[in-house]
């Protein structure tokens, strides 16, 4: 090769090595987030790291139970002569000795419901997902893919984020939630916090069974140039779609629950859609 040509070979060479730094620099990002949202997916917190928090909360709500137990006893002595009134009383204080029993039991409740969540998605967890998980497969891409498979890794990493911090806060919900629940007047706010709590454990079923679509669809079409990339790619957009409908039904129907009426898709979609308008 001549001067000239080294000369004007350079900046595409320069341009190379540059897109080459940015590349390797976007894998060695990928990497630990590959790993991070392979744990998050399949394990959940230990709510006996929190139990300082969940006692705090439990000796609060303790605090009541002398005005509940009043609220009883009040309920049978000017319903000692109504039959319906008496039946009510019976139910307040059924309902009085199942919270107390409920609520200092909701820890280790707690722990057997993330336990069973966790058991549920390891039982239809596969070693075959590992392929969607090998960095090997992004190391072969260009800086432009693995771009593409790093934001969608992100956004769903962010979801499965945001679900552990919210099983962290539920272990001082579950005990609060409970004791609504089994508060007659209150007892649609109750339903509302353990609907959510619910939803935030099994969440992680879903993202797994995501995933056995996603390595089906890997199987039957692994040959195709490319896939390596779409399939995980199409798996972790579709985890962070499905995390994010999940907690907005969820809040929906907890806010129709205690009467608030509001369409939170509607809504969002009115907010969205003139910003992509104007985009």
């Amino acid at each position: 090769m001549g001067l000239w040509e080294a000369v004007t070979n350079l900046p595409g060479e320069m341009a190379a090595a540059i897109m080459e730094v940015w590349r390797q620099q976007l894998i060695a990002f990928i990497q630990p987030l590959l790993e991070t949202a392979k744990a998050l997916i399949t394990i959940n917190i230990n709510p006996f790291d929190f139990q300082g928090l969940w006692q705090t909360i439990v000796t609060i709500i303790s605090a009541f139970y002398l005005l509940l137990f009043l609220v009883v006893g009040l309920k049978f002595l000017f319903g000692c002569y109504d039959a319906v009134h008496r039946k009510q009383a019976k139910e307040w204080l059924k309902n009085a000795i199942i919270l107390v029993i409920a609520v200092n039991a909701s820890l280790l409740l707690y722990a057997l419901l993330l336990n069973l969540g966790s058991g549920v998605a390891l039982t239809l967890w596969s070693s075959e997902f590992e392929e969607l998980f090998l960095i090997e497969n992004i190391g072969a891409l260009d800086v432009i893919w693995a771009g593409v498979f790093a934001i969608s890794l992100f956004l769903a990493l962010a979801t499965l984020v945001l679900r552990q911090l919210f099983l962290i806060l539920g272990v001082a919900l579950f005990p609060i939630g409970i004791s609504l629940y089994f508060i007659p007047p209150l007892k649609a706010y109750g339903s509302v916090l353990l609907n959510l709590i619910g939803a935030a454990v099994f969440i992680q079923v879903l993202d797994v069974i995501i995933l056995i679509a996603m390595q089906l669809f890997y199987g039957q079409f692994a040959g195709l140039a490319g896939m390596s990339l779409l399939a995980p790619s199409m798996g972790f957009l579709l985890i962070f779609l499905a995390n994010i409908a999940a907690a907005v039904i969820a809040v929906q129907k907890g806010l129709n629950a205690v009467g608030i009426k509001v369409d939170l898709v509607a809504t969002a979609g009115a907010l969205i859609g003139p910003a992509l308008a104007g985009a």
